[in-house]
């Protein structure tokens, strides 16, 4: 339970800003700007209504399209 307040409390100072919906790699998902500068994007994975699996890429050669 300690390492979910320390995940709210920094997510408290960093927060992301939304760049926009969309699909990723075909999957509902969205681009967020996060407080460090970079861009990440963020693709749910959805079966029968529930999130079965979140994928994150933050990695700048893969996402250049994207600036």
């Amino acid at each position: 339970m300690k390492q979910y307040a320390t995940v709210v409390a920094w997510l408290k100072d960093n927060r992301s800003q939304l760049v926009r919906f969309g699909f990723i790699n075909g999957l509902p998902g969205f681009v967020t700007l996060e407080a460090d500068g970079e861009l990440q994007t963020t693709a749910l994975d959805i079966e029968d209504g529930k999130i079965t699996a979140i994928y994150v890429m933050r990695n700048p050669d893969k996402l250049r399209h994207l600036h």
